[in-house]
């Protein structure tokens, strides 16, 4: 088990155990690139094993999240067991090229936050707000 202090040459190709959400034991974390970047490493993961709810998909459900950028820190705060080196990489690197373009615009940043509560971030994000608003009050008498 890591912890933050542990220090970890994290590399492209690793697929680690992390702290998952409830529910979501036996996802996975794989690491797709590493850039070193003026402002520090940015590791460039994805996610498998979700129950990522999203009513924007079929059955409400995602299953997996190709693409997101993280800390070293980040991911450090949250992988458990490095179980695989040398994992075979997705030919899709549609998410990266994304971030990077908008990278050297100036407009993509980096999570510092652990893997699980990024995950509960874009659930609230791809969750429709409840019909009374947000708030469970409303306007309309």
């Amino acid at each position: 088990m890591t912890t933050p202090d542990v220090q970890i040459d994290f590399q492209a190709g690793q697929r680690w155990t992390y702290r998952t959400r409830p529910g979501e034991d036996t996802s996975t974390v794989l690491i797709l690139r590493r850039d070193d970047e003026p402002s520090g490493v940015v590791l460039h993961v994805a996610l498998d094993g979700l129950r990522l709810g999203n009513s924007h998909l079929p059955g409400g459900v995602q299953m997996e999240l190709g693409h997101a950028p993280v800390t070293v820190d980040a991911l450090r705060a949250s992988v458990l067991e490095l179980i695989q080196v040398n994992a075979p990489l997705p030919n899709d690197e549609g998410g990266y090229r994304q971030w990077r373009e908008a990278a050297d615009r100036g407009e993509a940043g980096v999570f510092t936050l652990t893997l699980a509560e990024i995950l509960d971030v874009i659930g609230q994000a791809v969750t429709p707000a409840p019909v009374d608003g947000l708030f469970g009050k409303t306007n309309r008498r």
